[in-house]
């Protein structure tokens, strides 16, 4: 993990040189690598993610959704938010004495992203997201429970939380066309209030490596 936040810290840095090298600001046009567009004062963005982090050492694959407006190509407002979905690899054997469970859950909230050198084709991002989320231990085992007329296999709940997070980062994104950018980045979770059973309340903090498309009319 800690090899492959370095990789992409070092990507930031270099694009992020290369970026400089923009449009002077008093021209009203928006560069990309295949084309070029207008300058529209207010715009909307719907961007999805895959991701990379680790809880406890164990290795954790995220997928995420955002979408929201954009306020004179440089301020983001919406809402994103992250689940992860490797369920096999976050099976936990002794999550009390006598079973053993999957964590499941997600979280997500309101994200802010400001743009830097936004008429570049290559250039910064700062998001941040503020929200909450959700996990659950929910049992390997399968349990005869009774529903309704029937006799039914179910998998139990074995304990379930709400917490708090923040999620700070920066990434590198690129105007492919203008209704399409690409991006790449790192971001670092800080998570409060998670109180679970045999389960460190800072499993989750951790930095998260991400690569994205973002579609819209930036």
């Amino acid at each position: 993990m800690k090899r492959l936040t370095v990789l992409l810290a070092s990507l930031v840095v270099a694009l992020s040189m290369n970026a400089q090298q923009e449009v002077p600001e008093s021209t009203d046009e928006l560069r990309t690598i295949f084309g070029k567009s207008g300058e529209p004062s207010v715009g909307w963005f719907i961007g999805i993610d895959h991701g990379y982090t680790q809880f406890d050492d164990r290795d954790v694959w995220t997928g995420g959704l955002n979408f929201g407006m954009t306020i004179d190509h440089r301020l983001s407002l919406g809402f994103g938010g992250h689940g992860w979905y490797n369920r096999n690899n976050m099976y936990y054997p002794e999550v009390t004495d006598t079973a053993g469970a999957y964590l499941e859950g997600g979280y997500g909230g309101l994200l802010v992203e400001y743009t830097l050198f936004p008429k570049s084709p290559v250039h910064l991002t700062f998001p941040v997201l503020i929200g909450g989320g959700g996990a659950t231990y929910v049992s390997g085992q399968e349990y005869m429970e009774w529903d309704e007329d029937e006799w039914d296999t179910e998998h139990r709940i074995i304990d379930e939380d709400l917490f708090f997070v923040v999620e700070p980062g920066v990434r590198v994104e690129i105007n492919l066309l203008k209704f399409m950018r690409l991006n790449a980045g790192v971001s670092y979770r800080f998570v409060d209030g998670l109180q679970m059973v045999n389960t460190s309340e800072n499993m989750m903090n951790n930095f998260n490596a991400t690569v994205g498309l973002k579609f819209g009319k930036f």
